[in-house]
């Protein structure tokens, strides 16, 4: 058998990206796990302070599970459209 030739590897355009990748394709559950962490410590303002009306029911279940935990005015305006939605 002949031997298979390295695939051709070039540097990425787009830094962030090919980290993204590169955690993606780990499995170290320890750094999956703190990464996961720090993910749900994030806080998102601009999210929250959001004036956009629901796009539609299933966006505002989006909108609610994205801001369940802190229930922000956001997660209130969603659950007022689900309940407008269907009553």
């Amino acid at each position: 058998m002949t031997a298979t030739p390295p695939l051709p590897a070039r540097v990425p355009n787009n830094r962030n990206m090919a980290t993204t990748l590169h955690i993606w394709h780990n499995r170290n559950r320890r750094l999956l796990q703190r990464i996961a962490a720090g993910l749900r410590a994030l806080d998102h303002p601009a999210a929250c302070r959001s004036q956009e009306p629901m796009r539609g029911y299933a966006h505002a279940h989006q909108v609610m599970a994205a801001h369940a935990r802190h229930r922000c005015p956001r997660y209130d305006l969603a659950v007022r459209y689900t309940q407008q939605a269907r009553p």
